[in-house]
């Protein structure tokens, strides 16, 4: 009685599991690991067709480069685009509103991979030779303008 839930849509995603012959982890590590990424696939996803599910997160910097923490875990791809959302409030009625102030872009080559186990899963390939531990963790964004602050809201728009 207190709140109304309304369906809006479902998508399925599913997920590899490592061959434990490429990996030191056991094999219940590694189906726990395709089962957390699958989930957050599938949020990911909803996250993208479904306008109420997009992300919203706040900018971490704005100089020298504009960077939010949010990456392959939400599916940011390069070229993606975010408004930045700047917050208002009535004096009068108290209510919250949000101003699109900017857009900006996710940059080719700078998307944080902050999905489960990212780190741990890249270690194990550069001791393979097979790629290289990422050292960057934000995700970093071209465009926007003087007027973007740290702490603005960010919202994926296509």
């Amino acid at each position: 009685d207190k709140f109304r839930l309304k369906y809006i849509g479902s998508v399925n995603e599913w997920s590899d599991v490592q061959s434990t012959k490429f990996s030191k982890k056991t094999e219940a590590e590694l189906v726990h690991r395709a089962a957390v990424r699958s989930i957050d696939e599938v949020i990911a996803k909803l996250q993208k067709k479904y306008e109420p599910f997009r992300t919203k997160t706040p900018l971490f910097t704005t100089e020298p480069e504009i960077t939010a923490h949010i990456g392959m875990k939400e599916d940011v791809e390069e070229g993606d685009r975010f408004e930045v959302l700047e917050k208002n409030m009535d004096p009068e009625t108290g209510k919250v509103t949000y101003k699109r102030v900017s857009t900006i872009k996710a940059e080719k080559g700078k998307i944080w991979d902050n999905r489960y186990a990212a780190d741990e899963e890249q270690a194990e390939n550069a001791e393979q030779g097979e790629g290289t531990v990422q050292t960057i963790n934000a995700t970093t964004f071209s465009g926007g303008n003087k007027n973007i602050y740290p702490g603005m809201l960010i919202r994926q728009i296509n």
